[in-house]
């Protein structure tokens, strides 16, 4: 299982998490960070929150510490963490107090601090292990300097999939992939691969999902849901006789040839109709994958930009505060349909601010670099990395700690948060261990010095002989710039 700090940053996969932007800085999706705010959960929730993230995680130092929820007045308007000595004249009682405008952010701020000040490790997942021995005792915390410390910090999405077409369990049997295909299932991507789901099943995933959802929004965190995007059981056509169905391709660039096929309604009425079923969730934030490795029966860009538009329009009729949360992986893995004027036209069918695209492979193939930054739209900086669970030992560390940063800083960038959307997950800890790090990063991490520290906490003290050998590691297959990934997936489809 994930340990607590995992559970932060990666609840669901992917996980997603926006960059502390002010108003100013890019004003289409300030309305949206305003909202997100006014719907947090209350102060005392959200640090009861943290506190009980500290006492499952260190329950030994439970009043070493105190939470406090701060406005973003606190931080210059944006998110942040800030820690400080707590009275150092007590001789009992809280040493360090740390604050932050969600709970996330107070989590983040006491992992910084175990981090850095203490010396421990406090890996994303078990394979990276946990180090806490060099944690001091209650009562002899390090102290920081008087000023303290402030860290600017982002917002936290999340994926949550759970879908209900109302109609019998027998129809979706046949549509609902089974537990190892869901992402593609839920993606459009196939109708009944590895199914059924068993009732049991479903009933567990349910009660876990609730788990899940409560606990993210006591820390303060914004569940993404699914929407409608067109993708539906062809027994459809028994609720709908008159709708016109459209069949796509195969799945995965046609590494199931002839497998499966895939439904789609392009018609505005009836996506109006099943979005506002679908759509009535209570997140005003909707992940949708129209074209997942499936292109559009045409590639006229005034048939897109209609689809795209009557998408939207469903989302709306379930909240008319609805944002449009995309994967960009299609413009990749698709790049010989997705041309500039049918990236254009999907891209700009939705009102400014309303649709956040994921640049789900940034860290090898970045499309911001070739879309003018996708034609002005928000996006976000992912790292992909592992394709179909594979464990090989592999990663892009310079790319890692530079990719987010030359994008933020580029010219009319429009990046405003940084991802993970691994497809499989312990392997590789320390590749996780850095670019969790870089949601809290304005400049390029020094790898060098930053993999050496890494090997100090992780092993709870400095080893020459591990040094040497992790200074191999980064140099070699934690340098890895082939673009393969030693995954055959990505070996027989990188260009």
């Amino acid at each position: 299982m994930f340990n607590e700090f995992n559970f932060l940053f990666l609840i669901l996969v992917p996980s997603f998490l926006l960059l502390p932007l002010s108003l100013s800085e890019f004003d289409s999706i300030g309305p949206l960070l305003q909202r997100l705010d006014f719907k947090r959960a209350p102060p005392s929730v959200q640090e009861a929150a943290a506190k009980g993230v500290l006492s499952r995680l260190l329950p030994t130092h439970l009043s070493s510490f105190e939470f406090k929820i701060v406005s973003k007045d606190a931080c210059g308007g944006d998110s942040c963490f800030l820690i400080n000595n707590y009275n150092q004249l007590r001789q009992s009682g809280p040493e360090i107090i740390i604050r932050g405008t969600t709970a996330v952010e107070i989590a983040s701020g006491l992992h910084w601090y175990l981090k850095y000040w203490c010396g421990a490790h406090i890996s994303w997942a078990k394979t990276g292990g946990i180090q806490i021995a060099s944690v001091p005792k209650p009562g002899s915390l390090p102290l920081l300097k008087d000023e303290g410390l402030i860290v600017k910090r982002p917002v936290p999405w999340n994926y949550y999939q759970n879908v209900d077409f109302n109609i019998s369990s027998e129809d979706l049997n046949n549509f609902f992939g089974g537990p190892a295909f869901l992402a593609w299932a839920r993606m459009g991507n196939l109708h009944g691969w590895g199914g059924p789901l068993s009732q049991n099943w479903l009933d567990h995933q349910l009660a876990l999902q609730k788990q899940i959802i409560t606990r993210m929004l006591e820390l303060g965190m914004t569940p993404v849901l699914p929407s409608f995007s067109g993708n539906a059981p062809a027994s459809l056509t028994k609720i709908f006789p008159s709708a016109k169905i459209t069949r796509l391709g195969t799945l995965l660039m046609g590494i199931l040839v002839g497998a499966v096929h895939i439904f789609l309604i392009p018609q505005i009425l009836y996506l109006l109709k099943l979005g506002k079923l679908l759509s009535g969730n209570k997140s005003k934030n909707m992940g949708i994958d129209t074209f997942n490795e499936n292109s559009p029966p045409t590639g006229d860009p005034e048939y897109i930009s209609n689809l795209g538009a009557s998408i939207f329009k469903a989302m709306s009729k379930g909240d008319k505060d609805a944002v449009w949360l995309m994967q960009g992986w299609l413009f990749y893995s698709d790049s010989s349909f997705w041309k500039p004027p049918q990236m254009k036209a999907l891209l700009q069918s939705v009102p400014s601010g309303k649709m956040i695209v994921l640049d789900l492979f940034a860290d090898v193939k970045p499309i911001w670099k070739s879309s003018f930054q996708f034609y002005g739209t928000p996006y976000i900086w992912c790292m992909l990395h592992n394709f179909g669970g594979n464990i090989e030992m592999y990663g892009i560390l310079d790319a890692i700690s530079s990719g987010p940063v030359e994008a933020h800083i580029s010219a009319n960038s429009t990046m405003v948060g940084v991802g993970m959307c691994m497809e499989g997950i312990e392997q590789n800890p320390v590749v996780y261990e850095l670019m969790s790090e870089m949601a809290f990063r304005e400049k390029k991490v020094q790898v060098p010095e930053w993999i050496k520290s890494y090997s100090h906490r992780r092993y709870g003290k400095a080893v020459h002989q591990v040094e040497e050998a992790w200074e191999i590691l980064y140099h070699t297959i934690y340098n890895c710039t082939d673009g393969i990934a030693g995954s055959l997936y990505l070996n027989n489809h990188t260009e």
